[in-house]
């Protein structure tokens, strides 16, 4: 096995939105590969975002506590409530101008604002179908790129019918720009006509995955236990330090400095931080040139064990079929054999025989998964009767499965 190295860099892109007397009222902040990277190249948004959210705290955190911070969410990343790991005080989502956005990124929306974030649509031309976002917007921003002074009048009047507190002008990167944007009503500004986005570099230290699916393990109980989240955090010498790094940063306005894995683990919540570590987890064990489509296969497999045992006669089992399930393509995710992950995984003796191919009374239900995901329905039916499990058992788990695994990861995948 590759060892891996202790520090890891890095990088976060950091461009100020000024107000009209050139006061910085906030920053855009912008994940970034490298310490020379105008960009970041993802195969989607959404790992962009995770990755800027986890990594924020080691690169200056958020930028004092009176300045805000905007940041790009997907629609995807807000239903999942990826914003909930940082703080609501000074934090403005940033969401594209959607077009009849659906009522579960509305319901999802509703909730962060409610607890306190700011959410302002990007991109913002008053489309019609997109006047629901509008009116909870607290913030409009417009592109000025390739309109003149008369379209953007048009815009912006279209946006004061919402009643935003604010408009920002995007992408002034002239004098004339910046004029333009004053005389049609604009009150902030942000382009590379003030200044270009700095990157700033931060260092993690990576951690023992193994380490990582236990606390994955711990996160995604029904209940919150923070009993065994705690010691599960100080076993990991990485996770601890950026926890409290974290914590210890301009992000949060505790009245005393966090010291202890227990008292972060206790102050923050379990809403916070289940979000955080959702974070760290997903962006450090998946590697950044694989998609998360096996992760969430895991995942589906899992809820669909846990969810079908229940109500079957295997309840004393539920628990053992989820961990089955969730570790069942861990050799893929991680590119190791499964001996040689297992070898370092505190499981059950039976788990670790099933996802190393042993036959054990668990085989059945990775055979029954591996039969739905062919499409296989003729050995899905054998696979079901030789469990003992209902057609309609192994349906409505496997519909179920697919809206918790959903819900975790934003796929579009139906």
């Amino acid at each position: 096995m590759t060892h891996e190295k202790t520090y890891e860099p890095v990088f976060i892109a950091r461009q100020p939105i000024l107000d009209a007397h050139n006061t910085t009222w906030g920053y855009m902040l912008l994940f970034r590969d490298s310490e020379n990277a105008d960009k970041a190249v993802f195969a989607d948004n959404s790992e962009a975002t995770m990755n800027l959210v986890a990594n924020l705290p080691l690169c200056g955190g958020s930028c004092g506590h009176r300045a805000r911070i905007m940041i790009h969410f997907t629609p995807d990343a807000i239903i999942r409530g990826v914003p909930y790991a940082i703080p609501w005080d000074n934090t403005v989502i940033i969401l594209e101008e959607t077009t009849n956005p659906d009522e579960t990124l509305m319901v999802a929306l509703g909730d962060l604002l409610i607890d306190g974030y700011e959410l302002a649509i990007n991109n913002f031309e008053g489309k019609a179908g997109c006047e629901r976002l509008a009116e909870l917007a607290d913030t409009l921003i417009i592109d000025l790129e390739g309109k003149d002074e008369a379209e953007l009048e048009a815009i912006v009047t279209q946006g004061k019918k919402f009643g935003p507190s604010r408009m920002i002008a995007k992408r002034v990167e002239t004098t004339e720009d910046l004029t333009k944007a004053k005389r049609v009503g604009f009150s902030l500004f942000h382009g590379f006509y003030f200044k270009k986005p700095c990157i700033e570099k931060g260092r993690k230290i990576n951690s023992a995955k193994a380490t990582r699916m236990k606390l994955f393990e711990i996160i995604e109980k029904d209940e919150p236990n923070f009993d065994a989240l705690a010691p599960a955090i100080e076993a990991d010498v990485a996770i601890s330090y950026r926890l409290l790094n974290f914590l210890n940063s301009a992000n949060f306005s505790f009245a005393t400095t966090v010291t202890s894995i227990k008292q972060a683990v206790v102050l923050t919540g379990w809403k916070p931080i289940r979000n955080w570590l959702r974070l760290i987890i997903l962006t450090d064990l998946t590697p950044t040139n694989k998609t998360l489509e096996i992760a969430y296969t895991s995942a589906h497999r899992a809820k669909l064990f846990e969810t079908a045992a229940l109500g079957s006669g295997y309840e004393k089992d539920s628990d053992k079929l989820f961990m089955v399930g969730l570790f069942s393509l861990l050799d893929a995710i991680l590119g190791v054999p499964m001996k040689e992950i297992t070898a370092h995984l505190p499981m059950d003796s039976e788990i670790t025989a099933t996802l190393c191919h042993k036959k054990t009374r668990y085989t059945p239900w990775l055979e029954l998964a591996k039969a739905i995901e062919a499409s296989d329905w003729d050995a899905v039916g054998r696979r079901a009767k030789d469990l003992n499990l209902l057609p309609g058992t192994v349906a409505v788990s496997y519909q179920h499965a697919f809206t918790w695994a959903d819900t975790f990861f934003a796929s579009s995948k139906k």
